[in-house]
Order: structure tokens, then C-alpha cells, then sequence
């Protein structure tokens, strides 16, 4: 049987919004309030901006103005509500660090496989390369130290003189919450071009290396949270 071939009917922004509300919705009840509150305030604020300057030609442009920006807002705050839900239900899963790396749009690209896992502790431990060299996301606490210093020894071996940095996922001292990774994983400083990121990829790809042990009951691939939904897709 032949498969479909044809190329994916993309969503509209409309039905992403909808979406987006619907998943975030069961679990925030101040989720429709806020919208509701910044729609009818800020059609408010510019209606009573028209009368003050006064004239029907003023009162019909904030009108209008103000309905864009109060839709505007709106959507701003629905996204805003999306993400922390969504953080929030991923925080503690395993794979959850990875997901949320995965979704950063350009500069950087996470392997969907971790590069070390300890099966006692059951720390895992992510690899992406980008323009700031090597990152290492970790999981499992203080646990995951020693499986960090494991892992950024070997790829020093493997790949002399391009910068490791690690970031330990989680909510505790030092650790970098899900909903400021990206951010942070962004502002790591500068270190390859292009095509240091091409030849860095590659050489780590080349060499591959026996996979690590997984923990019982875990499978970090299955076990993480959907890519497409922190992308809105």
C-alpha cells in the first residue's frame, strides 16, 4: 500500500490559539478571566482616550485601535499561561530538559538520544551542539555530577579545545528551571561559527560510542513531553 506523500495541511494561527486554550484551560482558572479582563479593559481605555480627545472620527480610531491591542494582549497572555502550564506539568518528567532545548528554533541541535545515563541514580544527561560550543543538560540533582565530570572528560578527549558547558536542570540551588532554559542555553557565549558546529557534529557522530544503560522503567525517549506542543505546533 502506498503511503500519503502529501504535505501537511498547516494550521492556522486561529486554530492554534484554540488549541492552546484548550490544553491550558482544565488546569488554570484564572486562564479566562484574564482574557476576559484584558479584552473589555483595554477597549475600555481607548474608548474613553477617544471621547476625551473628542469627535466621532477619534472615538472610532481608538475603537478600533483598541480592540487590536486588547486581542493582542490577550493572545500575549494566553501564550504566557500556555508555557508556565505547560512547564509546569513537564517539571520532574524525565526527558523534560530535552524537549524544551529541542524547541529552540535555530542555533542549536540536541541529539534525541542522552550521551550518559547512571542506572543507580538515574541521572541523564543530554548533548547539543551550537554556536557555543558544547552543552550538557543533566538530570537527577546533585546525583548527576559525577555523570556530568564523566561525560565532559570523554568529549574533551574527543573534540580538544571546543568549550563544554553544563547546566543541571531542576528547582533546586543552582539549577536552571524549564522555563529559563532556553534562555539560558541562548546566552551561553559565542565560541563556533558555522562551520566549526558542521565539523564539531560531525566528528562526534563519527566516533558514536556504545550507548548508555538504561535505568529500569525509564525510556527518556517515550517518557518526555511533545516537542510540537512547546513549539504551539
Amino acid at each position: 500500500m502506498a503511503k500519503d506523500t502529501s504535505p501537511q495541511k498547516k494550521q492556522r494561527w486561529y486554530s492554534l490559539v484554540a488549541q492552546a486554550y484548550k490544553v491550558t484551560a482544565p488546569h488554570d482558572k484564572w486562564l479566562l478571566p484574564g482574557i476576559i479582563g484584558i479584552i473589555v479593559g483595554g477597549i475600555a481605555v481607548f474608548v474613553v482616550i477617544g471621547l476625551i480627545i473628542g469627535g466621532t472620527a477619534a472615538i472610532i480610531y481608538t475603537s478600533i485601535f483598541g480592540v487590536l491591542t486588547a486581542l493582542l494582549g490577550a493572545m500575549y497572555f494566553l501564550t504566557r499561561r500556555f508555557e508556565s502550564n505547560a512547564y509546569a506539568r513537564m517539571a520532574g518528567q524525565p526527558g523534560a530538559a530535552l524537549a524544551v532545548a529541542q524547541a529552540i528554533r535555530s542555533g542549536w541541535e540536541f541529539q534525541d538520544e542522552p550521551v550518559n545515563m547512571d542506572p543507580r541514580s538515574q541521572a541523564i544527561v543530554f548533548q547539543g551542539v551550537g554556536k557555543g560550543g558544547i552543552v550538557l543538560l543533566a538530570e537527577g540533582g546533585g546525583a548527576a555530577r559525577k555523570t556530568v565530570q564523566t561525560t565532559t572528560k570523554r568529549i574533551e578527549k574527543l573534540v580538544p579545545g571546543v568549550p563544554v558547558t553544563s547546566y543541571y536542570v531542576g528547582s533546586g540551588e543552582g539549577e536552571v528551571s524549564l522555563a529559563k532554559l532556553q534562555r539560558t542555553i541562548r546566552k551561553t557565549p559565542k565560541a563556533l561559527n558555522k562551520n566549526a558546529q558542521a565539523t564539531v557534529k560531525a566528528r562526534l557522530k563519527a566516533i558514536g560510542g556504545s550507548k548508555p544503560p538504561l535505568p529500569k522503567g525509564i525510556d527518556p525517549v517515550r517518557a518526555r513531553p511533545d516537542r510540537k506542543g512547546m513549539r504551539g505546533r
